[in-house]
């Protein structure tokens, strides 16, 4: 049996998939209890979900996220002055 939140969930990809366009929502909600009503069918209907979700990723595809500059990391010009301050709090003083 399906439940009424699985058809709104499909329902709801449904309408994602057709580019969210206004009016109309019970066309997505009988077709998702359509698609539903059988398991083949609702593995058929996952499956056209899956595809259409991956082609309107597709076009975010390169990340965003700049590529490497392959250029080696240079520490900064205090870094040893650094090191040395945190090797002397962290040490503790040698009891008599």
């Amino acid at each position: 049996m399906t439940t009424k939140q699985t058809i709104a969930e499909r329902a709801y990809q449904l309408w994602n998939a057709r580019g969210r366009p206004h009016g109309s929502p019970e066309d997505d909600w009988f077709e998702a209890e359509r698609q539903l009503s059988s398991p083949q069918e609702a593995d058929e209907a996952n499956y056209d979900s899956n595809r259409a979700i991956d082609a309107s990723l597709e076009e975010t595809f390169p990340a965003s996220d700049p590529a490497a500059s392959h250029i080696p990391d240079v520490p900064p010009s205090n870094s040893q002055d650094k090191w040395d301050a945190a090797a002397k709090v962290s040490t503790p003083a040698e009891a008599d």
